[in-house]
């Protein structure tokens, strides 16, 4: 229902002249009082494209659709919102602010990871849209949000370090960021629990990646530039740089950073040194580029998962294998671990049905796995720890400076089985 206060065709009944408000006689209708608008509007007005922002995408909803879902009118919207990037702007801001703050305010390690656990599921969603649509924001507020990030996860680190002094700084960022990934996970999936219930599983797999036992390396020191960070981002070691590739590693590459609705083909060629029409000599369409993406994606981690699948042993060592496969997959393969988390939705449909079966039988395979090295978990607790590790994996890898230590794939192994056994 819309609001009458913020419609520009709000109805009155104007006071006679001269009355200064008061009835015109006996019979006159009394003049209504104007409705007040509520005090928290701005916040529901945030709250409302944060769930559809989530839901949808930045690009598939448009003011009209948030002033709808607050009841109000579009018009009224613009009178606290410049338009629908300043709404982002300030959805993103509100989600980065408050990690901040949760950190920054926590005494202590143990306090941190009790109220982080509540506020995750009370925030659901939150990840997504820093991880999806932050993307559409402009450079320097993008910056901006880095930084804050940043800086909470050296808060985290900090109370991390304050129990385990002996860690070196950079396995308590490591770790730090693998709380983060944690409380984030629950963003790319709907599976629930009751909410106490919910609460402790949360809380005790974070508590689980902050006392992770982390390894030594094993090349000298974790934050030394490793393969890791020298691998083009989306290359594929096993083939020639050929124009084709050329233009399909540009062309990922632009569809994780920017998103697939942002990219032109002219946007890809000029990535590639190619001008946009020469690519459809190996492309027809756009869309051609994100399947075929799409389809080196599944191909890749199908090979790893059937090696891991081969070897004998109990259902946990079959676990850890798997795990060892995707940290290998994710490590060589950053770009398309970003499209596989935000771009399937753009495929055309037969594509998307059956990039999304793909995914629902690979986490299917992690559960029935997880199940049979957990005899008796909840099949939807089972749920939430997979989608907890297969998280920190695809976070770490696209994190900053964690992406350039050597060790990067062991300590991630590491963390993934600490998680697997505290489900």
């Amino acid at each position: 229902m819309t609001d009458a206060a913020d419609s520009p065709a709000s109805p009155t009944v104007p006071a006679a002249a001269g009355s200064r408000g008061r009835a015109a006689g006996p019979g006159a209708t009394p003049r209504r009082a104007p409705a007040r608008r509520p005090p928290d509007r701005k916040e529901r007005i945030l709250d409302a494209a944060a769930v559809l922002f989530r839901d949808r995408g930045y690009h598939n909803v448009s003011v009209a659709d948030v002033a709808g879902a607050v009841g109000i009118t579009a018009p009224a919207l613009y009178r606290h919102f410049r338009g629908k990037p300043d709404l982002l702007a300030r959805v993103v801001d509100r989600t980065v602010d408050t990690i901040a703050a949760s950190t920054a305010a926590a005494p202590d390690l143990d306090t941190y990871l009790g109220t982080a656990a509540g506020h995750s599921i009370e925030r659901r969603g939150a990840a997504v849209l820093w991880q999806r649509e932050a993307r559409h924001l402009p450079d320097e507020q993008r910056e901006r949000e880095r930084h804050v990030l940043s800086a909470a996860a050296g808060s985290l680190g900090g109370l991390i370090g304050a129990e385990r002094p002996e860690l070196p700084t950079a396995d308590r960022t490591l770790l730090a960021w693998a709380v983060l990934s944690v409380l984030g996970s629950i963003s790319w999936h709907r599976t629930s629990l009751p909410r106490r219930r919910f609460e402790e599983v949360m809380r005790g797999l974070a508590t689980a990646a902050a006392r992770c036992e982390l390894g030594t390396p094993g090349g000298g020191d974790p934050t030394a530039e490793g393969e890791n960070a020298t691998r083009e981002p989306g290359a594929y070691a096993a083939l020639a740089l050929s124009r084709r590739e050329e233009i399909l590693g540009a062309a990922l590459r632009l569809f994780d950073e920017r998103g697939f609705q942002s990219v032109s083909t002219d946007d890809i060629g000029e990535a590639a040194g190619a001008s946009g029409p020469s690519i459809y000599k190996h492309y027809p369409t756009k869309p051609d580029l994100l399947i075929a993406g799409v389809v080196r994606a599944g191909e890749q981690r199908r090979a790893g998962t059937a090696r891991a699948l081969e070897g004998p042993g109990t259902p946990f060592e079959t676990l850890e294998r798997l795990l060892r496969s995707y940290v290998d997959f994710a490590l060589g393969h950053t770009r398309l671990i970003g499209i596989l988390l935000a771009e399937l939705d753009q495929l055309p449909d037969k594509e998307r049905r059956s990039a999304l079966q793909a995914q629902r039988e690979y986490l299917a395979l992690w559960g029935r796995l997880f199940g049979e090295a957990r005899p008796g978990t909840d099949p939807a607790e089972g749920r939430i720890v997979v989608s907890a590790v297969l998280t920190v994996v695809d976070n770490a890898v696209r994190t900053g400076r964690l992406g350039a230590r050597a060790d990067l794939g062991d300590r991630l192994v590491e963390v993934g089985l600490a998680l697997l056994r505290a489900g």
